[in-house]
C-alpha cells in the first residue's frame, strides 16, 4: 500500500510540473460570461440592438466532479464556483494533502502556476485502493502460475537428476543378502561421491566380518564334531546284548543322548551359517532329480515310520537357485513331515509352473497345524508341543528353511488342507 501511494504521490506531483512548465492556461476562478453590444439593420433598414457572448463559456472542473462525474484524476482551481465548499483553507502552502470529500478520501496536490493561478490536482482514494487490490491480485496470479509451472520443472529436473541413484537403489535391493560387492559401474551426482565410497567401505567391514563368523562356525564345527563323532564310536563299541539289561538300558539311553546331540549341534551350525549368510552358487538344476535324491537320503526315515514317501506328477522342471539350498529347504520339510505323520500316512513331492514361476509342493496326511502353530513354527527353537512334545526335535528345521528361503529369494507358505495333513508351498520366481 505505502509503494502505491508513492507511485500516487509522485503521479499528481508530475501533473503539476507538466501545467507549470508548458504554462496550461487554468481558469482562476468562477468569472460570469462577458456581453458585448453590436448594432445592425435588419431586413427593413431598421437598426436593431443584439448581445453576444464574448467568449465561450463551459464549466468550471471541480474537486466534487471527482464523485459527481466518476473522474479518475481531476484539474481545478483551488477555489472554483461561489457556493461551493472551501475543502482547502485560505493560504495553503503546496504540497500534497489528503482531502475529505462527501466523506470519501481524496489525495490532492496544491500548486502554483508562473502567473500565480493556484490549482489541485486530485484523485480518489478508492482508485489508489483499486489499484492495489489490482496490483494484489496480479502478483498472486503470476505466483500461482510460477507455482505451476516451476513445481512441476522441479519434480522433473530432480526425477532426471536422481534417476541413476534409483536406478542403484533398485539394484541394490534385488541383491541377495550374503551380496556385499562393491558398488560400482554407476554414474552418479559427484555430491554423492563421498557417500557411495563410505558404502563400499561399509560393504567391505560387513564382508570381513561376515568370513570371520564363517571360519568361526566352520572351526566350531570341526571343534564340536570331533568329540561328538569320537563318543559315538565309543558308544557303537558297546554291546548292549552281552550286558546285564540295567547296563544295556543305560547304554542305549546313551546312545540316544548322543545322537541327539549330534543332531542338536548339525542343526545349530546349518542355523548359524543360515543367519550368517554363506556363499552362494546359481545355477540351473532339475527338480525331479533333486527330489530323487532327497527321497533316497530319507527313504530309510519313511520306511521305518512305515509312510509312503514318492513323487506326484512328471516334476520334469529347470528351476535356477542355489541347489545346495533348495535341497535344506526341501529336505527340513520332508523330514518334519514324515516325523508328525501318522504310521501308514503319505508323504507327496510335486512341482508346478505358474506364469514366472515355479512352486514345490510337499503334502502330508498329518494332523495339521493349530493357527497359534502355524504364526510361531518359524521361530527358532518352537517347537509344537512344546517340552512336552511326545516327537523329539530342536526346533531349527523350520527355522533353517525360512533362513534359506530368505537368502535365495524364494516364498514359503504352509497351510492346512481341507482333506487333512499339512501343505508347504515354496515359491521361486523366474528371473
Amino acid at each position: 500500500m505505502n509503494e502505491i501511494g508513492f507511485y500516487v504521490d509522485e503521479e499528481l506531483a508530475q501533473i503539476a510540473g507538466v501545467i507549470i512548465n508548458y504554462d496550461m492556461m487554468l481558469p482562476k476562478s468562477w468569472e460570469g460570461p462577458n456581453f458585448r453590444r453590436r448594432l445592425f439593420r435588419d431586413f427593413k433598414g431598421n437598426l436593431m440592438l443584439r448581445h453576444e457572448l464574448e467568449r465561450s463559456f463551459l464549466p468550471i472542473p471541480s474537486l466534487n466532479d471527482l464523485f459527481d462525474k466518476h473522474q479518475e484524476i481531476i484539474i481545478a482551481p483551488v477555489y472554483a464556483q461561489p457556493g461551493e465548499t472551501f475543502y482547502f483553507p485560505v493560504g495553503i502552502d503546496d504540497g500534497l494533502y489528503s482531502v475529505l470529500i462527501n466523506d470519501r478520501r481524496v489525495r490532492a496536490y496544491v500548486a502554483t502556476n508562473r502567473t500565480g493561478v493556484r490549482f489541485v490536482v486530485a484523485r480518489p482514494f478508492e482508485l489508489m485502493e483499486a489499484l492495489v487490490n489490482q496490483a494484489l491480485m496480479s502478483s498472486l496470479f503470476e505466483f500461482l502460475l510460477l507455482v505451476a509451472i516451476y513445481i512441476p520443472c522441479v519434480a522433473l529436473f530432480v526425477n532426471i537428476m536422481f534417476l541413476p541413484v534409483k536406478r542403484l537403489a533398485k539394484e541394490l535391493d534385488m541383491r541377495r543378502e550374503s551380496d556385499l560387492t562393491p558398488v560400482t559401474g554407476h554414474t552418479l551426482p559427484s555430491e554423492l561421491d563421498v557417500f557411495i565410497d563410505s558404502i563400499n567401505r561399509l560393504f567391505n567391514k560387513t564382508a570381513g566380518a561376515l568370513q570371520n563368523e564363517r571360519r568361526f562356525i566352520a572351526d566350531a564345527a570341526h571343534e564340536m564334531r570331533t568329540p561328538l563323532t569320537a563318543i559315538s564310536l565309543q558308544a557303537q563299541a558297546l554291546k548292549e546284548d552281552i550286558l546285564p539289561q540295567d547296563e544295556a538300558d543305560k547304554v542305549h539311553q546313551l546312545k540316544l543322548a548322543i545322537s541327539r546331540q549330534r543332531k542338536l549341534t548339525n542343526d545349530l551350525l546349518a542355523y548359524a551359517r543360515s543367519q550368517c549368510g554363506r556363499e552362494l552358487h546359481f545355477t540351473n538344476f532339475d527338480v525331479k532329480s533333486l527330489f530323487v535324491e532327497i527321497i533316497d537320503d530319507l527313504g530309510s526315515l519313511a520306511d521305518d515310520n512305515d509312510i509312503d514317501l514318492g513323487l506326484v506328477g512328471n516334476c520334469a522342471l529347470s528351476l535356477y537357485s542355489d541347489r545346495s539350498s533348495v535341497k535344506t529347504i526341501i529336505s527340513n520339510l520332508v523330514s518334519n513331515s514324515l516325523k508328525y505323520t501318522p504310521k501308514g500316512g503319505q508323504c507327496d513331492l510335486s512341482c508346478v509352473k505358474h506364469d514366472h514361476e515355479i512352486t514345490i509342493f510337499v503334502e502330508d496326511t498329518g494332523s495339521g497345524l493349530s493357527q497359534e502353530d502355524l504364526t510361531k513354527v518359524f521361530n527358532a527353537f518352537y517347537r509344537v508341543g512344546g517340552d512336552t512334545a511326545k516327537i523329539e526335535g530342536t526346533g531349527l528345521g523350520l527355522s533353517i528353511v525360512k533362513s534359506a528361503c530368505d537368502e535365495i529369494g524364494a516364498k514359503i507358505v504352509l497351510e492346512n488342507r481341507k482333506e487333512g495333513g499339512l501343505r508347504a508351498k515354496v515359491t521361486f520366481k523366474l528371473s
